[in-house]
């Protein structure tokens, strides 16, 4: 019955036995080779559905130390997005203090100014830096002092909603 659905005859005209495996190989051949493709395409598919924070790698998170009684400091991080789309860091939550803000700095006709922003860029395949003189983030009105060492809970919140908890510890930076 094969030999009939491979070409299409009765079967009372049977081919030679080398042309029915020659046949049923370059079909087996061509399946494998559309597998392997809806196989390729659904990984690509995968890694362009990670949500942003299965997707990003957070490295190196520390808060700037400061003199014991200022209430304001800031938080550097990288950010490594390993996936192929962008993503957005658009909220960072801490019990740590009453506000934290994501900011950036901008050069306004000669003058550096810092301000809040809506989010922090994540492009695909690549590492953003939340670093001194650029974006980072703004933590105001400490809840308490931090000492040297000392290791804060934060939780990222991402454009596509999903969210991400760090660790960052407390270190003396250098001032560029």
């Amino acid at each position: 019955m094969i030999y009939c659905f491979l070409f299409k005859k009765s079967q009372t005209h049977l081919p030679n036995v080398s042309i029915v495996i020659t046949k049923i190989l370059s079909y087996l051949i061509s399946a494998t080779v559309i597998l392997i493709s809806l196989s390729s395409c659904d990984n690509k598919t995968k890694n362009t559905q990670l949500k942003a924070a299965d997707a990003i790698t957070i490295i190196n998170p520390r808060i700037r130390a400061l003199p014991p009684g200022l209430k304001v400091t800031a938080m550097y991080m990288q950010l490594k997005n390993t996936s192929a789309i962008d993503h957005d860091l658009v909220k960072i939550e801490g019990a740590i203090s009453d506000v934290i803000e994501l900011h950036t700095h901008t050069n306004n006709n000669g003058v550096m100014q810092m301000g809040q922003v809506e989010s922090i860029p994540i492009p695909a395949n690549t590492t953003a830096e939340a670093k001194p003189g650029s974006y980072h983030v703004m933590i105001m009105g400490l809840k308490q002092d931090l000492k040297l060492g000392e290791k804060v809970d934060f939780n990222l919140i991402f454009k596509d909603g999903s969210n991400k908890s760090i660790t960052a510890e407390v270190k003396k930076l250098e001032v560029r």
